[in-house]
């Protein structure tokens, strides 16, 4: 039995749109990692600033700044622990690769995805993928 349920229309092609436990977490994520700071109507701390240092250079400050944001949107989630964050430059410099150790709280069960930050055609697409 699903402790958590939701609903995603997200690339649903006539799909269900429900979306339970794991996968409503993970889509969780993406969304918040998918809006700006200030975006967020009545929230204006809602969200990630990611879309603004996308297209830096991966320097060491860089880095840093992107570890915290991940960190501090991964922590707000209480369904969550964040077990291991590692950051670093997709293939081809087309973007940004967050290799992301979850704990799911109530199941205890752990997962690994890679969040890419994608830069395509000057619009920022987060996606993720189950390592």
């Amino acid at each position: 039995m699903a402790i958590y349920k939701g609903y995603s229309t997200l690339r649903s092609q006539f799909k269900s749109v429900k979306l339970n436990d794991s996968d409503l977490i993970k889509r969780d994520l993406l969304n918040h990692f998918g809006i700006r700071k200030g975006e967020k109507l009545g929230n204006p701390s809602f969200g990630s600033s990611i879309h603004d240092i996308i297209m830096e250079p991966l320097t060491e400050p860089t880095k840093n700044v992107l570890l915290e944001e991940i960190q501090e949107i991964i922590e707000s989630d209480p369904r969550v622990a964040l077990q291991e964050l590692i950051v670093d430059e997709l293939p081809q410099g087309n973007g940004i690769g967050a290799q992301v150790s979850l704990l799911y709280v109530d199941s205890n069960q752990t997962e690994t995805m890679l969040v890419r930050f994608l830069n395509q055609d000057g619009v920022v697409n987060s996606t993720v993928e189950t390592l």
